[in-house]
């Protein structure tokens, strides 16, 4: 099989002849990959600093292709089907996952770890629960963005944003982005971008948002409460994370509001519990997705509603596996999203 190959730390190269995934039951579902994005954790497992993303391993989990073999008890999809899957299954007995928030299982599997052959290589096998079929107007590229873009409705869906509410977005990277296109598909109209660099500011601004301010050159908390008139906003979401970070989302945020975290942090990181008390506000962690985010972004992919022209910066053929892990890890030009290409 064709397929990027991380080896090792720092070492990461096209192969012609990895091990090719089968079916494994008789709900497995085999996809061709068409277009795999490159995430940052694929970038830390490049780096070799990954929970459960170790080298050796034929990484990769936002992707779009399209169906070439199918489990004997397989119902719901067929041959020839555009499709993409949600990279995670829970493992279906415990309280989380019979609640729906399988997201959250302590046993949850996902695509592209040590153990599940990941989507930079050409074929992937999935179980059938996991498969979710593309609309005739939702593009291969399109397709490999939703997950991406899910992560980010995940946490507009579960603080039930809508029309009426100001939010913010500190950081307008990939997540930052897909959290601002995902309220724009809420019906949210009132959008503040927050960066340090001025090309994610400028994306934002491209994708909706309908103020962008740099925090290195405006004084945020001073603007938004201007903005707002001394309200602040209803929601922040915290898409980039440290201690300042923490401190800016406490500040802007109204009293009795939400900051929802869904950077990854380290427990180490300070937060300013003095703000949050007094405030009361409430801090609330988002972690990944479920199937009904995806279908959420689908639709509004589907329907318009989602746009994604711009979100992808650079493109790579599989064969150049070694290059585009380069690209992604030091940022030559300013980017948003990097896809290898099959």
């Amino acid at each position: 099989m064709r397929g990027g190959f991380i080896e090792k730390p720092m070492k990461a190269y096209f192969r012609n002849d990895l091990e090719e995934p089968q079916l494994i039951d008789e709900y497995s579902v085999k996809i061709q990959v068409k277009i795999s994005g490159i995430c940052g954790s694929e970038v830390h497992a490049y780096h070799g600093k990954h929970a459960w993303r170790v080298p050796p391993l034929v990484s990769g989990h936002e992707f779009s292709g399209v169906v070439v073999a199918l489990g004997s008890a397989v119902t719901t999809c067929k041959i020839g089907d555009r499709v993409t899957a949600e990279p995670q299954y829970g493992c279906g007995h415990c309280e989380l996952c019979a609640s729906g928030a399988y997201n959250l299982c302590e046993d949850k599997k996902i695509l592209g770890a040590t153990y599940w052959s990941g989507s930079f290589g050409e074929f992937v096998v999935v179980p059938e629960r996991c498969v979710i079929r593309l609309q005739d107007t939702v593009s291969f590229d399109a397709g490999a963005l939703i997950e991406p873009l899910a992560v980010g409705m995940h946490a507009v869906r579960s603080n039930r944003v809508g029309e009426g509410d100001t939010i913010a977005v500190i950081g307008c990277g990939t997540i930052g982005l897909g959290v601002i296109l995902s309220a724009l598909s809420q019906g949210v109209k009132t959008i503040i971008g927050i960066d340090v660099f001025d090309f994610n500011l400028m994306k934002a601004k491209e994708m909706g948002a309908s103020h962008v301010y740099n925090s290195l050159t405006v004084d945020v908390a001073r603007t938004i409460m201007d903005l707002t008139g001394g309200r602040g906003v209803d929601v922040t979401f915290l898409a980039f994370g440290n201690a300042a970070c923490m401190v800016q989302a406490a500040e802007i945020t109204k009293r009795g509001g939400t900051i929802s975290e869904i950077a990854v942090m380290g427990n180490d990181v300070a937060a300013p519990f003095g703000l949050i008390q007094v405030k009361e506000l409430r801090v609330i962690g988002s972690n990944m997705y479920t199937g009904d985010d995806f279908k959420a972004v689908i639709e509004a992919l589907a329907s318009g509603r989602i746009r994604t022209e711009g979100f992808i910066t650079k493109r790579f053929p599989i064969e150049e596996m070694s290059a585009a892990m380069r690209f992604a890890d030091q940022r030559p030009e300013p980017l948003v999203k990097v896809v290898l290409e099959f």
